[in-house]
């Protein structure tokens, strides 16, 4: 696998898998699960903040298992009970389908109006339609900014927007070095992707030669985070000793981080690590069954990926990777 490739920043074809990304992350939350039950207790007594704390946690899914249909009853009732930004998060999983069936004209009746009375949540979301053109016409000044107006707010995910946009060149000059300057202040306030496209720039020697060591470090306190990209990112640094020896056993351990949530690029490179026996013991029938994961998940290079590994197994074989696919996720973690 190129591990040049960045399939969020360097192919405009792909936003739309990238504003999915970003709309799936809620804002900080504690790790401690105590506080979550502590939430969840305020939260069915009707205390409104809890009741959006709740919904993001189950938004995110670090505190507690991922669950769509959780995050949009708390967030329904913690806008119910007038909390604005419960609403933008609400109209967040009208726009994606999370929990309730898609209905971005849904979204977009939700979003505008707290957009316009300087709701940086909706400020955000709304400037993700606009870039992306779903349930908006597509207008990248629109959603410069929107962004803009969110970040003056200090909404760190605004802020590492305005770096993406800097960086594609998309409703602004393009210019590595301000993509730099709003990706910086996003990690700054603790934003686990302004950290992750922070390490991109470095990792890519976007900014002159390859910085590896602000690189990995940049990785390192997103994939903490939880960040599924940075913990790809960092597995590859591993596999490929930039910045770090190389260490085929912690490139597993990011891969499987990252696989497990999912992240179909992780899956394929997880994959590629069962094909070679790096850092594993040498398994075509496990690769076999990560290739077809990440396949699942839209992961261009996978199909080639499976033709290469088919052609080393049985028809048996295939179909036991099949059936270990169902269950692999929840074995490797």
């Amino acid at each position: 696998m190129n591990w040049r490739v960045s399939s969020l920043l360097r192919k405009a074809a792909l936003c739309l898998a990238f504003m999915l990304l970003l709309c799936a992350m809620a804002l900080p939350q504690s790790d401690e699960s105590s506080d979550f039950q502590r939430d969840l207790t305020l939260a069915n007594a009707g205390d409104v903040s809890a009741q959006l704390r709740v919904g993001l946690a189950y938004n995110r899914g670090l505190v507690t298992h991922a669950n769509y249909q959780e995050a949009f009853r708390w967030l329904e009732a913690a806008a119910d009970g007038g909390s604005e930004q419960a609403q933008a998060w609400l109209g967040s999983l009208y726009l994606l389908g999370h929990g309730i069936a898609a209905d971005p004209d849904k979204a977009y009746e939700i979003e505008s109006p707290l957009a316009s009375q300087n709701v940086p949540t909706a400020q955000l979301f709304l400037g993700l339609m606009y870039l992306t053109g779903k349930g908006a016409a597509k207008d990248a000044t629109k959603a410069a900014n929107l962004f803009r107006a969110a970040q003056e707010a200090g909404d760190a995910r605004a802020i590492d927007m305005l770096g993406v946009l800097y960086q594609r060149g998309e409703g602004v000059p393009r210019d590595n070095t301000l993509a730099e300057y709003f990706y910086r202040r996003a990690a700054e306030r603790g934003d686990d992707w302004g950290a992750t496209h922070l390490g991109d720039l470095y990792l890519k020697g976007l900014l002159g030669a390859p910085d590896y060591g602000s690189a990995l470090s940049n990785f390192t306190a997103a994939a903490q985070q939880g960040n599924f990209a940075a913990q790809q990112r960092l597995g590859l640094m591993y596999e490929k000793g930039k910045g770090v020896s190389k260490d085929f056993a912690q490139a597993v351990k990011w891969y499987t981080m990252s696989a497990c949530r999912g992240y179909g690029t992780a899956q394929l490179s997880l994959a590629g690590m069962y094909q070679r026996g790096y850092g594993v013991s040498k398994d075509l029938v496990r690769a076999y069954a990560w290739a077809l994961l990440a396949e699942q998940n839209n992961d261009p290079a996978a199909t080639a990926k499976l033709e290469k590994l088919g052609k080393s197994l049985s028809a048996d074989q295939v179909r036991q990777a099949k059936t270990m696919s169902t269950t692999l996720v929840k074995t490797a973690q």
